[in-house]
């Protein structure tokens, strides 16, 4: 047994003074409650809260008063940690502000070049028509050859059967001449014969009547055969005409084809040329606006790059600031803490008001 075994001891907390259990046995004796009572809103034990306490009174006991430079210094450089973040703020703002303004201007470019490209797609189409346009004046112009050279072939067939009834209207004209020729031959051999006959009247006058007949005969022949060759004469000469005409309108259509052909190449060189023209001012254009979209998508890719760096440079000063700011906010909680749990303590007005 010790020599204060049965003797009744309270907490030494000057705030609790409630019972300990009697000690029992050597070693150390309790001093203040173990029962996990708590104080405060730290929840500080009765020997932490006695601690606290004494420490109070030891610094009322200095006549010192609390100084606030620790705190003000803390206040500082809390600002001092948060300072960099207002301007990574503000730096990412700017960052905002110019990315909007390069986003704005690409989209800028994109409608000019799609502009470009509409305004191409519009004389592309302009020279499309032109070249249908050039394609219809061939096709009619091919047409009118086409149908010259038929009235040509036309005029030259016409033109061959006039010179064959031509022909065969000499060949008449020659045979009623040679027709003639017999008759007068006939009618001279007739006269002579009547002549010889002259003497012999009475006795041949039955065969002078019958000559006589027969030369009427002839002569009627001879008219006839003298109409036929008339009629045969005009028809050549009808037919001569005729086939002037047609060579006429053969020319007149040779010249025509030969206009049609000249319209022709004309047309399908101007084509030829058009086209040419469309096909290198389409391929300018694009090699243009190829090259415009190279270009812009190069911008636009180094842009990215050096916001992706900007971004993640700023993301790691980030980080570092707010680490700082945690370990100073954490710095400052505890002294917050520890300066409100202190019993009895005044702070100044502007302390205090930091703190809250």
């Amino acid at each position: 047994m010790t020599e204060d075994a049965g003797q009744l001891r309270v907490c030494e907390y000057r705030r609790c003074g409630a019972p300990l259990p009697p000690a029992v046995g050597r070693g150390s004796r309790a001093r203040f409650c173990q029962d996990g009572k708590t104080w405060g809103r730290r929840n500080l034990s009765c020997r932490d809260a006695e601690a606290v306490l004494s420490d109070a009174e030891s610094l009322r006991e200095s006549d010192t008063e609390l100084d606030d430079t620790a705190v003000t210094a803390l206040a500082g450089q809390v600002d001092r940690v948060l300072e960099p973040a207002r301007g990574l703020v503000e730096t990412l703002t700017t960052l905002r502000h110019q990315l909007e303004a390069t986003t704005a201007a690409a989209l800028a470019e994109r409608d000019a070049a799609l502009g470009e490209a509409d305004e191409h797609r519009r004389r592309r189409g302009l020279a499309e028509a032109e070249a249908a346009q050039a394609r219809e004046t061939a096709e009619e112009a091919v047409q009118a050859a086409t149908t010259a050279e038929r009235e040509r072939l036309a005029a030259v067939r016409e033109r061959d059967e006039e010179r064959a009834a031509r022909r065969a209207a000499v060949q008449e004209r020659q045979r009623a001449e040679g027709q003639l020729a017999a008759v007068r031959d006939e009618l001279a051999r007739v006269a002579e014969r009547a002549d010889a006959a002259a003497g012999l009247a009475g006795e041949r006058a039955a065969a002078i009547a019958t000559l006589t007949a027969e030369l009427a005969a002839a002569r009627t022949a001879l008219d006839e055969q003298r109409g036929h060759v008339r009629d045969a004469v005009l028809r050549a000469e009808a037919a001569e005409a005729r086939a002037d005409a047609a060579e006429a309108r053969a020319d007149a259509a040779a010249g025509r084809l030969d206009t049609a052909r000249a319209q022709l190449a004309a047309a399908a060189s101007a084509h030829q040329a058009a086209l040419e023209d469309a096909r290198a001012e389409a391929e300018r254009r694009r090699a243009g606006f190829d090259q415009r979209l190279a270009e812009v998508q190069a911008v636009h890719e180094q842009t990215v790059r050096s916001m992706h760096e900007t971004v993640t440079n700023l993301g790691a000063e980030l980080r570092a600031c707010t680490a700082r700011a945690d370990h100073a906010e954490r710095a400052l909680t505890r002294v917050s803490a520890v300066l409100r749990d202190v019993p009895g303590l005044e702070l100044p007005d502007d302390v205090a008001k930091m703190l809250k």
